[in-house]
């Protein structure tokens, strides 16, 4: 075994702390991946009047951001090790800041939906380079914790996007509320330039492996793109991942992203300030779920699969009551319902550990960026779907009648529930905790 090269206490500690402003830079990038993803949920009464569009168009509007970020997904991955983790994330959070400019200067319903898919591309190079980062900067024993909080953040994200947003848009307008947004988005993006360095060499730092006392991990070559895609497609293992995430992740932006605001405000006759509210408390569950999963996951059941079905089974409790009392819930039972909305449905990030469990180390990434894919083709599938559903409903004064929202429930719970059956067929590897 090759002896360890000793490395200064100088490098661990330039390591130690410039890795923080990176990551409050990234941070500030990921907190607008969530802000971007769920804001047309408070906006969907301004843009209805705006470009003249019904429950479909605004369905249409609203998963743009998804296809766009589904094909980023595999391409992201690539672009962070050939170019870097700097010049991928300055890029992308640019381009997603010219996105939100166009969206909110748009005179037609064309150009709001060519600034929305603008914005879901660039924050779709966001998460994977992330999350190389984290690998380049942070210990093995870190990497959980630090990715739960980044989680967390986006989260804060989208918590922005639901009160808060309310308010911002009532003092400015809608339009320049996000014309605002895509400012910063620059802003943000520049601060990544400057900021941000790939490596810890890049500063005279210590790498991850130096400061934990062991050999350098080198990236396997073994595998092209097709190959490790090729691999990950084999595993049934994965498909019951991909599956369950699929429709979860999809029934997630179907509420959270689209109609849990247009729910509140026709069926229980809410203003937008207080039904923003209400949705503000699914990110706040997400704050606490998110990481909490993860320490279950490590600490106690010490089990990804059971943390999995667990945060899907509290899920599926969720929209029980949601469905069959959908116009018959108090106040105190809708904040209880939302809240536990956001925590038990924060458990899906536990998903990609159960991934890593399934396939090999060496193609890792390219699974993941696979597997993302899925996640936000399923986000745009079932907005649209569902913006379908409520389309039909019959409108009596201005208002969508509650059968819109409950059958696009049912769809949501009904695919919920056939894809947890499918999950549970998932074999039970040796990597397996």
């Amino acid at each position: 075994m090759s002896k360890i090269p000793a490395i200064s206490e100088a490098a661990i500690k330039k390591t130690m702390s410039y890795r923080y402003a990176i990551y409050l830079v990234v941070a500030l990038a990921y907190f607008f991946v969530y802000f971007h993803r769920v804001s047309p949920s408070v906006m969907a009464p301004e843009l209805t009047t705006a470009f003249g569009i019904g429950a479909s168009g605004l369905g249409l509007f609203s998963s743009m951001y998804f296809w766009a970020y589904a094909i980023g997904q595999l391409p992201s991955g690539i672009m962070a090790d050939r170019l870097g983790v700097r010049t991928t994330i300055s890029i992308f959070v640019g381009v997603a800041g010219v996105g939100a400019l166009i969206f909110g200067m748009a005179s037609g319903f064309n150009m709001a939906l060519a600034g929305r898919f603008l914005v879901g591309f660039g924050v779709g190079f966001v998460y994977v380079p992330a999350m190389r980062f984290l690998a380049d900067w942070f210990k093995s024993t870190e990497f959980a914790t630090y990715s739960g909080i980044l989680l967390g953040i986006g989260n804060a994200g989208a918590l922005a996007a639901a009160a808060p947003l309310v308010v911002l848009m009532g003092a400015i307008g809608w339009r320049s509320s996000m014309t605002s947004v895509g400012i910063v988005s620059i802003i943000i993006a520049v601060l990544c330039f400057l900021i941000i360095r790939n490596k810890p060499g890049e500063v005279g730092g210590a790498s991850p492996a130096q400061m934990e006392g062991r050999p350098e991990t080198k990236a396997s070559t073994s595998f092209t793109v097709g190959e490790a895609i090729g691999m990950t497609a084999k595993s049934w293992n994965v498909w019951t991942i991909i599956i369950l995430f699929f429709v979860w992740y999809g029934t997630i932006m179907a509420f959270q992203g689209l109609w849990a605001s247009p729910w509140l405000m026709n069926v229980y006759g809410m203003t937008k300030a207080e039904a923003g509210k209400y949705i503000t408390l699914i990110p706040i569950g997400m704050i606490v779920g998110c990481p909490l999963s993860g320490v279950i996951a490590d600490k106690i059941l010490k089990s990804k699969y059971k943390v999995v079905v667990m945060g899907a089974v509290g899920a599926i409790a969720v929209w029980i009551p949601m469905v069959f009392m959908i116009d018959n819930l108090s106040p105190g039972i809708l904040s209880v319902l939302m809240f536990l909305y956001g925590y038990f449905n924060g458990h899906f990030v536990v998903m990609y550990a159960n991934l890593k469990e399934n396939v090999e180390p060496a193609i890792q990434g390219t699974a993941t960026g696979f597997l993302n894919t899925f996640v936000f083709v399923g986000g745009a599938l079932f907005q649209q779907i569902t913006a379908a559903i409520v389309a039909k409903a019959p409108v009596v004064n201005e208002a969508i009648a509650t059968s819109g929202f409950k059958s696009a429930f049912v769809f949501c719970l009904a695919a919920l529930l056939v894809a947890l059956a499918i999950f549970l067929t998932q074999k039970k590897t040796v990597s397996a905790s």
